[in-house]
Order: structure tokens, then C-alpha cells, then sequence
């Protein structure tokens, strides 16, 4: 395992895509996780989302689709650099490029993405007992993703191990407005020097569509502005 994928799922963490109790598909978040994006509650036919610098500069770029049950039909994103993930469904697997390589996706009954295999990298997907992802690793490496979760389903910890030594931990609080599902402050910590990065969204109908991100060192100075936008059609 890469440790620019380390990167990108610690990033899936501070967007605040955990939320809540809102009315999800069953794996609406668990996707959000993998994918990087805000997960939207409702029977979601499409979200459009994309992320910004602080003078606009487009960092990231996400378009889903799902069918009526909620699993994912396709995805495509771009992030900073150009580079292209395109993935489509058919039968238990999705499958296309990621970043000029061809991917595929396999996916279990519940239409959990289960594992991913490209040409130089395989990576696997655990669940626990309540179906939130769990662990995600690659036989190739001893580095491991490790989430753990509340009793209401938040994520409220991501920690990157390299066997039994760790790497980074990312530890999240929640807004205490149920409502501001996507409201979230995380603090990151890694080679014993911590970060904060705070989350704050603007709502229609209890649904994110618009969000600001602030990042700011343990001495409370702001090092990086980011703000997103959230498009998403409905059933």
C-alpha cells in the first residue's frame, strides 16, 4: 500500500463525510469513506461535489451515481494533479481506470466494496458487525487503517499503524446539533506534531451543500482554507 492512499483516506475523514443519525443508504457512508466525498442522506440518485483552494483553485472533483437501492453505478474524480479515477458497475464489480491503470472493484451482496486490485496494488476492505468499514490493508504491507466507532455509528478515530508502530491518528468530535450532520472538528496528529482541521456547512433541508475547512497548527494558526460545494438529485 501506497502512502499517498494513507493520505487520501485520512483526508475522507476530515471532510467530515461521518454523519450521524441521518437516513442513509446502507452503504452510503461506507463508500464516502473510499471515495472522498460528503455523504448524503435520502435515496441519492447522483452527488456533484468538488473541492477548492482558498483562491478557487480546484483541488478535487467527485461525481456518483447509485441505483434505487442505494449501490453505487458510478464514479468519476479528479484530483489536484489531473489524475483520473473512472469506475462503472457490472454484476459484483466496478471496474475501469485509476490513474491510467485499469482497477477493479469487487463488491459483496450488500454491495460493499470489499476489495481493489490495480496492476501494482491490491488493497482489502474489512467490516465490522454493524457493516462500517473496519480495517483496510494490503497484502503487500504491514500499514493498516484501523476506524473505530461510537455507539450512534460516528467515526471518531482513524489511526494508521505500520505493524504495531503508529503513523498518524486523526480523532473526530461532532457537532452536537444533530442536524449539522457534516459539522466536524478532528484533530491529527503524526511525527509528534498535531493539526486541527474544522469543518463547518451550510444547509438546505438538513442536507450539506456547501462547506468551509479550516486547518489550523497546535498553535491555533491558520495554515490552509479549503471550501467545498455539494450537488445531489434524488430519486
Amino acid at each position: 500500500m501506497k502512502h499517498p492512499l494513507l493520505l487520501v483516506m485520512a483526508l475522507a475523514l476530515l471532510s467530515g463525510c461521518d454523519n450521524k443519525s441521518a437516513d442513509f443508504s446502507p452503504q452510503m457512508k461506507n463508500y464516502a469513506y473510499l471515495y472522498q466525498f460528503e455523504a448524503i442522506p435520502g435515496n441519492v440518485k447522483r452527488t456533484h461535489q468538488r473541492l477548492f483552494s482558498a483562491d478557487g483553485t480546484p483541488l478535487f472533483d467527485v461525481d456518483i451515481a447509485f441505483d434505487q437501492q442505494g449501490c453505487v453505478t458510478h464514479v468519476k474524480s479528479v484530483d489536484k494533479a489531473g489524475e483520473i479515477t473512472e469506475v462503472s458497475r457490472s454484476g459484483e464489480q466496478l471496474t475501469g481506470t485509476e490513474n491510467g491503470q485499469d482497477v477493479v472493484v469487487t463488491l459483496n451482496k450488500q454491495c460493499a466494496v470489499i476489495k481493489k486490485v490495480t496492476p501494482t496494488m491490491a488493497v482489502d476492505i474489512a467490516y465490522n458487525a454493524q457493516g462500517w468499514v473496519d480495517q483496510i490493508s494490503s497484502p503487500a504491507s504491514d500499514v493498516k487503517f484501523h476506524l473505530t466507532y461510537n455507539k450512534a455509528g460516528d467515526m471518531t478515530q482513524l489511526s494508521i499503524m505500520k505493524g504495531d508502530e503508529p503513523l498518524s491518528r486523526a480523532s473526530a468530535v461532532h457537532d452536537a446539533d444533530v442536524k449539522k450532520i457534516s459539522d466536524v472538528i478532528t484533530t491529527v496528529q503524526r511525527n509528534n506534531q498535531s493539526k486541527t482541521v474544522s469543518t463547518v456547512c451550510k444547509y438546505k433541508n438538513d442536507v450539506p451543500y456547501y462547506c468551509d475547512t479550516l486547518t489550523t497548527d497546535a498553535d491555533g494558526k491558520l495554515i490552509d482554507k479549503q471550501y467545498g460545494t455539494i450537488e445531489v438529485t434524488y430519486y
